[in-house]
């Protein structure tokens, strides 16, 4: 589908962007490391969870109606407490560096919290 067609589009949404920002950097990292098997388990689980939250969003975003848009977000949003999970799981075993996770953490907070006032404002 081109662009020019769709002019108001999840692609315009900031926490859209930001998602596929962290999915991307965290796919590029991760996946450029030598990693036991359950590093790898864990790093493929997070990756998932990442990908999940902007494919939410913009399947949301593609619904008719407002109630089915809220419920995406919201699963979007349950993504990226997983993947605060995941990441919490990697800092505690210090496997990575440290303030790479520490900012992938940071990232993922900013968009749960945008997530977080966007289903908010949807309840009304």
């Amino acid at each position: 589908m081109e662009e020019k067609y769709l002019k108001n589009t999840h692609k315009n949404l900031i926490v859209y962007q930001k998602s596929v920002d962290l999915s991307v950097s965290i796919n590029e990292y991760f996946s450029s490391k030598k990693m036991s098997k359950v590093q790898e388990f864990i790093t493929l689980q997070l990756i998932r969870a990442t990908c999940s939250i902007g494919a939410n969003i913009a399947e949301g975003y593609g619904r008719l109606y407002k109630q089915n848009y809220r419920q995406f977000l919201s699963i979007a949003r349950g993504s990226s407490f997983e993947v605060d999970y995941w990441l919490e799981i990697l800092a505690k075993n210090k496997w990575f560096e440290k303030a790479k996770v520490e900012n992938f953490i940071r990232e993922n907070i900013e968009i749960i919290k945008m997530l977080s006032k966007m289903v908010k404002t949807l309840e009304t």
